[in-house]
This record gives structure tokens, sequence and C-alpha cells, in this order.
């Protein structure tokens, strides 16, 4: 892993950061998804529902943000064994910043005792898939994401051993 210089990380706080990340994802997932999700369903994407999502999240689970200068560039969510969540501006990938995110994550799973860690990939997003393998991952189910109106889209599963 490359060593992070010029970002920072630190675990999103409820009742501070919903907006925040409200904002990145839906600029992580205009960044990353074209081609791959329907543009239809990118070009609904609202940052204001966003948030109520993450005010439910971080109510149940860990949020951890890198920044540079101060400014988001990315984040990851976990809550029980699962990564539900990780997302890095295209801008700032192959920094280190993807890595750092879910090293935090995986101490928070193990933190609760967990010796095993998951997290589930659109099928078709090679350049995810191939981090999480280069992570440790193991590719281990597929299912349909879960579009009602696009049950074609799938999802792979990769699971993590925690030392």
């Amino acid at each position: 892993m490359k060593l992070l210089t010029r970002y920072q990380t630190r675990m999103a706080m409820p009742g501070e950061d919903e907006e925040t990340l409200a904002r990145l994802k839906v600029v992580c997932w205009r960044e990353a998804y074209p081609g791959l999700l329907p543009q239809p369903l990118l070009d609904k994407l609202d940052a204001q529902r966003e948030e109520t999502v993450w005010s439910d999240a971080l109510g149940r689970g860990i949020a951890w943000m890198a920044e540079q200068a101060g400014v988001p560039v990315g984040f990851g969510h976990m809550e029980g064994a699962e990564v539900t969540t990780l997302y890095i501006r295209k801008e700032d990938h192959g920094q280190g910043v993807g890595a750092a995110l879910l090293t935090h994550l995986f101490d928070e799973i193990s933190c609760l005792g967990r010796r095993e860690a998951f997290l589930w990939v659109l099928e078709k997003n090679a350049k995810a898939r191939g981090f999480y393998e280069r992570m440790g991952g193991r590719l281990v189910a597929r299912r349909p994401v879960g579009f009602a109106r696009h049950p074609e889209i799938m999802e792979v599963r990769y699971d993590f051993m925690l030392d």
C-alpha cells in the first residue's frame, strides 16, 4: 500500500457528515458507473435524499472518510462484518486512499470480534474487482443487485480473512 502523504483519514461523525457523504456518493457513482448502471438511474441521484440514507447508516455502522486539504475525496462504511460502501473520487484513484479506508473498516470489523469481512461489488466493475482481489478478497457468490427494472445487473461477493 502506498503511504498517504497528501491525504488524511478520519471517522465520519453522526450529525455532522451526512451531507458530505451524500454529495460524495453522488459524485462517485456518476464517475464510476456510466455504462455499468442505467444512465437514468445515475441522473436521478439526489444528494438531499441520500442525506437521509446516511443519517440512518451512521446510526447503524461506522464510516471513515479521506480528505485532501480538507476536501473529501473518498469514504467507506461498515456494518457488522459487511463493508457496505467504499467510494473514492476518480481523480484520487491509485493513491492508496481506497486501501487505507478499507484497512480502517477491516480494523473496525475486527474490533467487533469478527475474523472475516465481506462486501458486494458490481460484477462488471472490473477495476473495483481487481482492487478487492489485490486486497486479498476471495470471490464466493453472485446475485442480482435488486433493481426491479434491471434484474440482469449482477453483483459478486468477496470475503476477506482478517488477521
